[in-house]
């Protein structure tokens, strides 16, 4: 990334392994991103409680309404395979 690339958050999830699992997802298809934690060493799961969220999903300013549509359609598939499973 360039100096000059402004990175927006498209996401806040509640913890670091569906952090990763959504940036697997972007990075799939074509899109980098960065997590941006909100722990603090040492303090585990202090800001998570604090805030409500464990980071934010951050990517290319030009890439965010593609990134927000991909997480949406990605999140909306496994929930509706979660109802589908319990029936």
């Amino acid at each position: 990334m360039a100096a000059e690339d402004k990175l927006v958050l498209v996401w806040r999830f509640e913890d670091e392994g569906l952090g990763i699992l959504i940036r697997k997802v972007l990075e799939d298809e074509g899109i980098r991103s960065e997590i941006k934690s909100e722990q603090i060493p040492w303090m585990d799961g202090i800001m998570k409680t604090a805030r409500g969220y464990w980071g934010d999903l951050m990517v290319l300013e030009e890439e965010a309404d593609r990134a927000r549509e991909i997480i949406r359609s990605y999140l909306e598939e496994d929930a509706n395979e979660d109802r589908a499973g319990s029936e």
